[in-house]
Parts: structure tokens; sequence; C-alpha cells
């Protein structure tokens, strides 16, 4: 019996087990509004925010096991999301600050940073290492608070990683590839689990589980470009494009409207594409999962043709290129029918 599959049973039963002990202590739970009023459903009915925690279990005892740093690194991420869940730290700068100083010291004591996008212009400019210092950490953070975007639609957040640790695993079979896949087989199995209870509202990731996420590929997908010439560093961007994306659109957007970056809002492409299934179905969990569904089914589609031309940097640049298009196609064409959103 291969470890992959002990870890889909056993990690199954262990992470219902950890929701129904999070809502026994009440701890980590959102309680949903019942028909707008203030009385919640029931606890046995509460989601729980244990998917990051879950994700966390898995990295220190399966994937970082002998890598203390790299274990309190998760950790501390995925603590600076605990005080956003908790609302003990409501402020997301503050926030932003701590992802900063820990991403800061972590790509310095790890030696973790872009060495090449191929393209030129920001290629010369990371021949100054502060210089890719900065743009590192840049791209940590706005990787680190895309997936938070993007963390509210069910299956949305773990499906699409889900597809992108597939993705990598898959190339990672390659004999050309330098990569550790027998560590990242357990992390698609890890999702697979979380991807299954997330869809059908048993578990959210929350801040803490999103951070986490975005922490780990970034840190990830580093490694695979460097590590591999044979892999463009555009194909690092078609894999974490959408939660990227997402956030630097979001900034754009609200710079362009003179609103604080960082006050929350419901303009984004799920939150249209879920209000025009609500206008068809009138079950908005099925429309939550739907909505998820939906994106990554476009996703998936790409990151698969996209795989194929890992090295390809003319190629993935097209199918980079066309999904921002459409993104923005679909953002705007559903912005003007929902105007009094």
């Amino acid at each position: 019996m291969s470890l992959a599959f002990l870890y889909l049973v056993i990690g199954s039963f262990f992470l219902f087990i950890l929701s129904q002990f999070l809502i026994k202590l009440n701890f980590l739970v959102e309680k949903v509004d019942k028909n707008s009023h203030k009385e919640f459903f029931s606890l046995k009915k509460s989601k729980t925010y244990s998917g990051g925690l879950f994700l966390l279990i898995t990295l220190v005892f399966f994937i970082f096991e002998k890598n203390f740093f790299f274990i309190i690194s998760f950790i501390l991420i995925f603590l600076v999301g605990i005080l956003s869940d908790t609302d003990l730290v409501s402020s997301p700068k503050i926030r932003l600050f701590i992802q900063f100083l820990i991403i800061v010291v972590f790509v310095n004591y790890t030696n973790t940073l872009v060495e090449e996008t191929r393209i030129e212009i920001i290629d010369n400019l990371l021949k100054n290492n502060t210089f890719k210092i900065t743009f590192t950490v840049f791209c940590f953070l706005i990787l680190i608070n895309g997936c938070n975007f993007i963390d509210g639609t069910n299956s949305l957040l773990i499906g699409y990683f889900l597809i992108v640790s597939m993705c990598i695993f898959a190339i990672s079979n390659s004999p050309v590839i330098i990569f550790e896949e027998n560590y990242f087989e357990i992390i698609v199995c890890c999702f697979f689990i979380l991807f299954l209870f997330n869809f059908f509202s048993k578990i959210i990731m929350g801040d803490s589980g999103a951070y986490l996420v975005g922490f780990l590929f970034g840190y990830y997908a580093i490694v695979l470009s460097n590590e591999n010439l044979n892999i463009s560093p555009i194909y690092i961007l078609n894999l974490l494009w959408y939660p990227a994306f997402e956030n630097l659109f979001s900034i754009l957007r609200k710079l362009k409207s003179k609103i604080d970056v960082s006050t929350p809002d419901n303009f984004h492409l799920h939150h249209f594409i879920y209000l025009e299934l609500n206008k068809k179905f009138k079950n908005n969990n099925l429309n939550n999962s739907l909505t998820g569904i939906l994106i990554n089914l476009f996703n998936l589609i790409l990151l698969i043709i996209a795989s194929f031309f890992a090295n390809h940097s003319a190629h993935l640049s097209i199918i980079l290129g066309f999904s921002i298009s459409i993104y923005l196609i679909t953002y705007y064409l559903l912005k003007k029918k929902n105007t009094t959103f």
C-alpha cells in the first residue's frame, strides 16, 4: 500500500475529526448568517477554518520534517492568517507588513530568489541583488494576497492549486526535470482531500490557509524555475497567473478609482459569475461551488496546454496573454450587466 493512498485514507479521516474538534471548541469556526438576520446556523452546519491547519500539519510532518527553519517560516505565515481569521489583527496593512518581514528573512536565509524571467528588461534589473530581493518579495506578496482574494468561493482556491500541483507533479516525472516529486505526491493528495471537503462546504481555508498556500507555491515555483533551465519562467507565470492577476488587477482598479487598495470589495470576477448563476439557480451553496468549478475548468484547459510547452516562452506568452484577455473581457461584460452590484 503506497504512502499516498495511506495519506488519502488517514488524512480524510483526520480532517473530519479536526473539523469536528474545532466546532466543539467553537474555535476557527465560520458562523453563517441565516436569512440576513443576526441568528446563526447551528454549529453542526458551520464551516471551520481547518483547511490551513490541515495543510500546515502535512507540511510539518511529511514535507519539511527535517528543516526547522522552513517549519518555523510556514508556521509564522500561517499565524499571520490566524490573526486575521480570529480578528485579532483586523488591519490589512499590519498583516501585509508582517508578511513582508517574514518573506524578507525567508528569501535571504534560503536564497530563494527569482533568478530569471526571460523578460530582458527585468532580467537586466535582476543582476542587482537588491532589486532581485525586492522583486522576489513583491512576487511572494502578490501571490499570497491573491490567494486570499479568491478564497471566498468554494473550490476556487483549493481547486486551482490542485490543478497547479498536478501539473507540477506531472512534469516533475520527466527524467530531464530536477524536482522532489515524491514529496509533491503528498501535496497533490492533500489538496485533493481539501478540495472534496471544501466543495461540499465542510471546510474553508481562511486567511491562514490562503497565506500558507501562496507561500508554499511561491517557494516551489521559484525552486522549479531556478533548478531547471529547460522550464521557462513564463511557464511559472502561467501556473500562478490567476491569483496573482486577480490581486494586481484589483490594486490597479482601486488606484484608478482612488480607493484605498486595502479596502475589501465584491468587484471581482468570481463575484460577478456568482451573481449570474444566482439569476438561473436559487441554491446559494451550489452556485458558490459552481463558480469555482467554472473558473477552474477554464484554467485546467489552459494549464494542461501550457504544460506541453513548458520550455517554449513564445507559446507560453501567447497562452498567458489569452488567459488575461479572456479574464478582462469576461470581467467587463459581467460588470456591465451587474452595474447595481
